[in-house]
């Protein structure tokens, strides 16, 4: 575990904690809280807790990245497919650091909004859907870096999740009032139905967690085909 956490870019000093942690959630907060504001001439403590949660969610995707990344490249991958590629200490650090990150993150954002008088109801679906979104991150965050495995640029897909994760999981307009076609794009993901009940207090969340579940199927089925391609040519083991 101690290898995981110091293998994180933005767990190397203080200031990358702050700014990881504190800052850069708290900006995207402020942002997405004066764009709704713009339009709906109120402030929404629903979108600041969702932003907040969604961040839980994101920094876990992009720590599940960033680790198998990191093994790559020092090569720990090629090792690891060769001795030990199903290996349960191996990928379980690795999704508990995530995790925890994640979860760190809401939790210091959420006591943050606390002082400053965030609806208590909020709050406590804020902190009963964290879980959920950090493992959903952790989910999608392994598929991305296992879809990118011998690409070039190892963090593509995480980078297109990330981009597009404020957007499908609606936490400044709900994904009921997309249209059709957007509405159906967010579906993929495993994020809306989780922020919908951190904002409103409803929403099938059962259907994120088949998402979820979905989408370790076809991680674990990418995972597969890029084990054996890696085996097939040996040379590039080492």
């Amino acid at each position: 575990m101690k290898i995981q956490f110091s293998s994180l870019s933005y767990l190397q000093n203080w200031k990358t904690r702050f700014v990881h942690f504190i800052l850069i959630p708290l900006i995207n907060l402020c942002l997405l809280v004066l764009i709704d504001a713009q339009y709906t001439n109120s402030f929404s403590w629903s979108v600041a807790v969702a932003t907040v949660v969604l961040s839980g969610g994101t920094l876990s995707m992009s720590s599940m990245a960033q680790l198998f990344v990191m093994d790559r490249n020092l090569k720990i991958d090629k090792e690891m497919v060769v001795n030990r590629p199903y290996s349960i200490n191996y990928w379980g650090t690795k999704i508990l650091t995530s995790v925890l990150a994640g979860l760190v993150l809401v939790i210091i954002n959420l006591i943050i909004l606390f002082f400053f008088k965030v609806p208590f109801e909020l709050l406590v679906r804020a902190m009963f859907m964290t879980p959920l979104i950090v493992i959903s991150g952790v989910v999608v965050g392994f598929v991305a870096a296992i879809g990118a495995w011998q690409k070039g640029n190892p963090y593509f897909y995480v980078n297109i999740v990330s981009s597009l994760a404020t957007i499908v999981a609606g936490t400044l307009v709900l994904v009921d009032r997309y249209p059709q076609w957007l509405r159906v794009i967010s579906y993929v993901f495993p994020f809306s139905q989780t922020i919908r009940y951190v904002v409103i207090g409803r929403g099938d969340v059962y259907l994120d967690i088949l998402v979820d579940f979905l989408w370790l199927v076809l991680g674990i089925i990418c995972y597969k085909i890029q084990i054996k391609k890696i085996l097939r040519h040996p040379i590039q083991l080492w």
